[in-house]
């Protein structure tokens, strides 16, 4: 038979299942269908041709490749694309050359010459040296119809696409199980853990609080806090009841409850309550909370309340456990007593004035109502002192104090009394400690404040100086008795006005009294001294009414 070449541009369909050989790079299959009578029409058929699409939506890249035949009845196609994709039938094949040759006599699959196995047909290219790397050399690149061969590297992104291509079903099936495991617990674990952890590392910082009207069983509280939750977004968040609590006793042992209202918490926000009435549910905590407040200098306003939050139609459960760190009274660090003296002894026994400093540096108001005071000298109780309607603000307060001081007391343990003021004596004052005897609110007994208050002790030094100008000023001015007494006594008419002058004439009322017998002995005839000192020793009187008078002299 003549050797024929042709260019066939039809379809060739394998009709078994093909098989690659390794090492001959042979598809064995049983034959091809004849050539289309088309042919010499369909020889140039442009490479993208809807046979061709056809073709490579099998997934079987065979553009441009050369095949030879053998023989009549064809039996085997060698192939010279080494990257071709073989998988099942061998789908529609287009673009096919076919050479087809005489008869031949070796036998198809084991040629007998080394050259022979080479020759395929015209179209062939060249020969394959003996010692060249065969494989290699079937790599070469070839090029039909002016379309490359040449082999390249696939990019990511053509990976992902014959990939995904291919098994399309497989991922969606995945992503549906994914979904159907993450979006639940997205939504039923992450979610509320997200807020929680919000809500945990955001600040609470009090920003104003009253305790009004104090009785035995509830008080009228206003508490209100800045909460800062340190996002962008607004949250919403339902009515909360708030546990008010000591944390060492724990959330169970409330003191009191705070119900604050919905709202939108956004950026930096006040909640809390004003002037609501708030039973004290557990009185032991609430007097450990007040112990706190007197006598810390800082201390945390334990709270704890669970509601629901929303960010956007996100809904989840949230708790508001935080303690709210704030500065308090401090034992009432720089306790004074100023402008004190004696006064003519009035008709409830009253005979010491003066003004109480309370220093407040926290952010509290507290109701106090009327204290009472006992007065010491070291050990000794030489008095009694009584601060009325008492509301301690933020800041100094200062409270009009009045007082019994047991005169005949002090005479009597006169030695025990310098001896406990020695030390503040070297310093021109006196050492006077105040311990609260009770605490009442419309003369009604406060319990939670009186047993505070009576492990605290308030030490004020009081000047002498002032003490004793005071004293001579009030018991010279005060008694009319007396100043018809100095008037006729002498050159003595300046007396009143001069101690009722400020401290800058003090050199003025000094040169008035040149002489300080003369200022004891009007003293010691004055009715209100005379009172002041009633049932003292005579000895002892006169001399405490001299060493004033020197006193009042030097200053």
């Amino acid at each position: 038979m003549p050797i024929i070449s042709a260019h066939v541009n039809s379809v060739a369909l394998l009709r078994n299942k093909p098989r690659l050989v390794a090492d001959r790079h042979l598809l064995n299959c049983r034959s091809l269908p004849p050539p289309s009578a088309s042919f010499a029409k369909e020889r140039n058929a442009p490479p993208k041709s809807p046979l061709y699409s056809r073709f490579l939506a099998h997934g079987v890249p065979l553009r441009g490749t050369r095949y030879g035949v053998w023989g009549e009845g064809v039996r085997a196609i060698r192939l010279f694309d080494t990257k071709i994709h073989i998988r099942g039938i061998l789908p529609f094949l287009t673009q096919v050359d076919i050479v087809i040759m005489g008869k031949n006599k070796d036998t198809p699959a084991y040629l007998t010459s080394d050259d022979a196995k080479y020759t395929l047909g015209i179209h062939r290219g060249p020969l394959i040296s003996k010692h060249d790397d065969e494989g290699a050399q079937l790599a070469q690149i070839e090029s039909v119809g002016g379309l490359s061969l040449e082999t390249r590297k696939l990019k990511r992104t053509e990976k992902f696409q014959r990939h995904w291509k291919r098994f399309w079903c497989l991922h969606l099936l995945v992503t549906i199980i994914f979904l159907a495991i993450f979006l639940p617990v997205f939504f039923l674990v992450a979610i509320p853990a997200i807020s929680q952890m919000v809500v945990n590392k955001s600040n609470l910082v009090l920003v104003n609080a009253s305790v009004l009207n104090p009785r035995p069983d509830k008080i009228e509280l206003t508490l209100l806090s800045a909460l800062d939750l340190k996002i962008a977004l607004p949250v919403r968040i339902e009515p909360i009841t708030l546990n008010l609590f000591v944390r060492d006793t724990g959330a169970k042992n409330a003191w009191g409850q705070a119900k604050i209202d919905g709202k939108v918490i956004k950026g930096n926000t006040t909640l809390g309550v004003s002037k609501v009435e708030t039973p004290l549910t557990n009185l032991d905590t609430w007097e450990e909370y007040v112990h706190n407040v007197v006598f810390e200098k800082e201390t945390a306003l334990s709270v704890r309340g669970v509601t629901n939050s929303y960010l956007g139609v996100l809904k989840s459960k949230v708790t508001m456990d935080k303690d709210i760190m704030s500065p308090v009274l401090d034992q009432f660090k720089k306790f004074s007593i100023s402008d004190s003296g004696l006064v003519p002894a009035r008709e409830d026994g009253t005979n010491l004035i003066g003004n109480a400093t309370l220093p407040n540096p926290s952010v509290l108001t507290l109701d106090i109502g009327t204290i009472v005071l006992d007065v010491k000298s070291g050990d000794l109780v030489i008095g009694n002192a009584t601060l009325k309607d008492v509301t301690i603000k933020p800041g100094d307060n200062v409270f009009p104090l009045t007082g019994i001081l047991d005169i005949h007391t002090m005479i009597e343990n006169l030695g025990k009394v310098l001896a406990s003021q020695a030390n503040a004596l070297k310093t021109g004052s006196l050492a006077l400690d105040t311990i609260t005897r009770t605490v009442t609110w419309n003369d009604t007994l406060v319990p939670y404040y009186t047993n505070v208050m009576k492990q605290l002790t308030l030490t004020a030094n009081v000047p002498i100086a002032d003490l004793v100008k005071n004293t001579v000023h009030n018991l010279l001015s005060g008694n009319q008795t007396l100043t018809d007494i100095l008037k006729s006594g002498g050159d003595t008419s300046k007396l009143l006005g001069d101690l009722s002058d400020s401290a800058d004439d003090s050199d003025t009322a000094s040169s008035a009294l040149s002489d300080t017998s003369d200022l004891a002995s009007k003293m010691k005839t004055s009715v209100a001294v005379r009172d002041m000192f009633h049932g003292a020793h005579p000895v002892k009187r006169d001399a405490i009414i001299e060493l004033l008078a020197s006193t009042y002299m030097k200053l």
